[in-house]
């Protein structure tokens, strides 16, 4: 079968309770990806990753035709399944242009006829998901694992580590005795202060030594956090290593980002810091880390304190 997830790291690691049950039950499973994701999971989690070399929400001739090119060239693989786990257009193209017996996808209950309309006729099934956040609180791997669940005779999505970790790790790491401090711009997307993120590392490494880690991308915002704290950054140019900092570390302490997530599915404990929003429940809910010991801080007034007695608990654990 083929699954496509077109989103960021934290929406692909969602899958991978789902990926783990087709793996306990042999099935065979490609998974398409943004290049930016490509390497989130080991080759334990799928036989293949397929790279989506085209834009999200574009309709540009040029585009489409790429959709319809790699559709063509997966035809040949002779899927009996697609599952379709994005919301991008791109995704419900794409597995129109595959063409596979079974095309299953979400369309939303309750809203957007026009747009449920146009997706039905891509799809064989259709699974129907809240246009927002869902009152019933479903976390989005719970969400996600409903597209095989006729598939997998009744059995929910686990928590389990043992199943877990192997699809996010190539290999263990080495254990590593120090926290770790994803250092990002989403920092500043959600909001909040350069001054409390100095903040936070200066109480963190009350608790233990510190090791910031920051993508290589986002080097200028990191070399701020550098420059006004005195600690070195470690930074990544490729998701492979920075996954295995995180799984080898005695915790993690991080935006909701996808650092959260490589913690939630390799079972590091994290303190993860959550902006307040419309419906900041649910969005927890949805978004919690899956399978780790954690805490959750929301970044009001005085967070930086908050969060590193949440990291003191889960330190002493």
């Amino acid at each position: 079968m083929l699954i496509i997830r077109l989103d960021a790291i934290g929406d692909a690691l969602a899958l991978t309770p789902l990926l783990a049950a087709f793996r306990r039950h042999a099935f065979s499973v490609d998974v398409v990806l943004q290049p930016e994701n490509a390497d989130v999971f080991s080759t334990l989690a799928a036989r293949e990753i397929v790279i989506a070399r085209f834009a999200l929400r574009s309709s540009a001739r040029s585009n489409l035709a790429a959709i319809e090119k790699l559709g063509e060239g997966l035809q040949r693989r002779a899927y009996s399944h697609v599952l379709v786990a994005t919301e991008d257009p791109g995704g419900y193209r794409l597995a129109a242009a595959v063409g596979a017996p079974v095309r299953v996808g979400f369309v939303n209950a309750g809203g957007k006829p026009l747009k449920n309309f146009w997706t039905a006729r891509l799809l064989t099934h259709t699974i129907a998901r809240s246009a927002g956040l869902d009152l019933s609180a479903p976390h989005e791997c719970q969400v996600l694992f409903e597209l095989g669940a006729p598939l997998l005779r009744g059995e929910g999505p686990t928590r389990d580590l043992a199943d877990l970790r192997p699809l996010v790790l190539e290999r263990e790491p080495e254990p590593d005795d120090r926290i770790a401090i994803q250092i990002t711009d989403k920092w500043e997307r959600l909001g909040v202060d350069i001054a409390d993120v100095v903040d936070l590392i200066r109480r963190a490494g009350e608790y233990g030594d510190l090791h910031l880690l920051s993508s290589q991308r986002e080097a200028p915002y990191a070399q701020r956090i550098a420059d006004a704290t005195g600690h070195a950054v470690s930074f990544f140019a490729e998701l492979a290593p920075w996954k295995s900092a995180i799984a080898a570390a005695t915790a993690v302490v991080t935006p909701d980002s996808g650092a959260l997530h490589v913690a939630g599915m390799t079972g590091t404990p994290v303190v993860a810091i959550f902006a307040p929003q419309r419906q900041y429940a649910l969005q927890v809910a949805r978004w919690a880390p899956w399978a780790a010991p954690h805490r959750i801080v929301q970044s009001l007034d005085g967070w930086p304190a908050r969060a590193t007695e949440a990291l003191a608990q889960l330190v002493a654990a």
